[in-house]
């Protein structure tokens, strides 16, 4: 049977991220992969028409460190951010993967003229842990259920202020989409495009992250300028 690769993608860019409010842009993306017998016995992925949660589907998997905390910024930082490990990336292939993923990235904007953006590791540790979130709590959002934005998430990390730029982000089933595949999908379409190829942005921060086999592998682009 014919096989299809599916994409899904969301932008915030400039304004329209943080704690003012968000932009959210989806759209699904289908294009023949390959041909090949349907019978698996992989536990299959939530139905299409299940699919995007912007509210947690599995809250009670996410083991909180401080759930006494009150602050928000406090309490995303000590809740969210601790699960990232000191390396960023849960092993050698995400890690690779992540160095793709701004390589990709980086190569598209000098294709354009732009200048590459530099990557940080404080902005790839954000983005990690929000896909880490998402991930986890089986949700899509650019705001977490807590309601703060990546600008909010990242003056939590690092005490810095984002003056321009924002998030991209995708979802893909496992086995179905690389890196390459993600960024080709953020510079053809609206929202996704604009912050790719924003000249004003300087810093990059990405984030890869899977649960399970069974479920959606959450991409997660920062780029930013302080």
């Amino acid at each position: 049977m014919l096989i299809l690769r599916l994409i899904r993608c969301r932008s915030t860019l400039g304004q329209y991220d943080g704690a003012v409010g968000t932009a959210s842009l989806w759209l699904l993306i289908c294009g023949l992969l390959l041909l090949q017998a349907c019978t698996s016995s992989v536990p299959q992925v939530p139905r299409q028409d299940d699919w995007p949660p912007g509210k947690p589907r599995q809250a009670q998997r996410l083991r909180l460190l401080a759930g006494e905390q009150t602050d928000p910024l406090l309490w995303w930082s000590q809740n969210i951010l601790e699960m990232v490990p000191p390396d960023i990336y849960p092993d050698a292939q995400t890690a690779r993967q992540a160095e793709d993923f701004i390589a990709e990235t980086n190569a598209k904007r000098t294709a354009a003229g732009l200048q590459p953006l530099v990557p940080l590791p404080l902005m790839n540790r954000v983005a990690q842990a929000h896909a880490l979130d998402q991930a986890t709590r089986d949700y899509w959002n650019h705001r977490t259920p807590e309601d703060l934005g990546s600008r909010d998430r990242i003056l939590a990390a690092g005490k810095v202020d984002v003056m321009h730029g924002g998030e991209n982000s995708a979802v893909a089933r496992p086995g179905q989409a690389t890196v390459r595949d993600v960024v080709d999908e953020f510079s053809i379409h609206p929202g996704h495009r604009e912050l790719l190829y924003d000249p004003e942005v300087e810093f990059i921060g990405v984030g890869i992250y899977n649960y399970s086999p069974a479920e959606h592998i959450h991409f997660v682009q920062l780029l930013v300028s302080f």
